[in-house]
């Protein structure tokens, strides 16, 4: 990928971030008068650290126990711009649009969507990574806040480990900031292991190379 790519996403991200910037601070932050400014503080201002795990593929891997219930598709592009017409959703149901993500895990509870789980390879965009042959990562999940408290990201970690395995994929990578104690919980209860730290300021960071 060349860096005028990169940066268009970039630019992308930073428009529909503007555009939804109220939104997507009351998301993250609770809706309360302080809610912007710790938005724009921890995205801009604030030095962060993002941690790197890994989880390995070849090895055993736990079960998913996702819940009865709940339904798993993964949907070609244009099935999922049907499934999000004339909703109202979070930035992660668009990072297809942001970031030209190109697979995704689709969570249902009977016919409500629930979750929604990103996946890149090889190619894609990663602000952290640059992914080799047969390595994946998990990226830009978000739970809706009817289904939390389930576990259901967890449960989730787990089913995309054991379908990335059956395709013959050796890693699973995911980078969150040390302060998402939620994801870390998730990784690390379905074996993913930390192999690195990343510092970030704003936009800026260094790249790992996974093989």
């Amino acid at each position: 990928m060349n860096r005028l790519s990169t940066l268009n996403r970039v630019i992308i991200k930073f428009f529909v971030t503007v555009k939804n910037i109220k939104k997507i601070a009351y998301y993250y932050y609770g809706e309360t008068p302080l809610s912007l400014l710790k938005f724009l503080y921890n995205s801009g201002l604030r030095i962060n650290t993002f941690i790197v795990y890994e989880n390995d593929l070849t090895r055993e891997l736990p079960e998913h126990n996702l819940d009865p219930g709940y339904r798993v598709i993964k949907p070609t592009l244009d099935e999922l711009a049907k499934i999000k017409e004339g909703k109202e959703l979070p930035r992660e149901f668009y990072y297809d649009d942001i970031f030209n993500a190109k697979t995704c895990y689709l969570v249902f509870k009977e016919n409500e969507l629930a979750l929604i789980y990103w996946v890149l390879f090889k190619g894609d965009y990663s602000r952290f990574l640059i992914l080799g042959n047969k390595v994946a990562e998990l990226n830009y999940q978000t739970t809706l806040p009817k289904f939390r408290g389930n576990h259901l990201m967890e449960k989730m970690t787990a089913y995309i480990s054991r379908d990335l395995k059956e395709a013959g994929h050796k890693k699973l990578m995911a980078v969150p900031n040390e302060y998402n104690y939620p994801s870390i919980k998730s990784f690390e209860r379905t074996g993913f292991k930390k192999i690195a730290i990343i510092k970030t300021l704003g936009p800026f960071n260094r790249k790992i190379m996974i093989n």
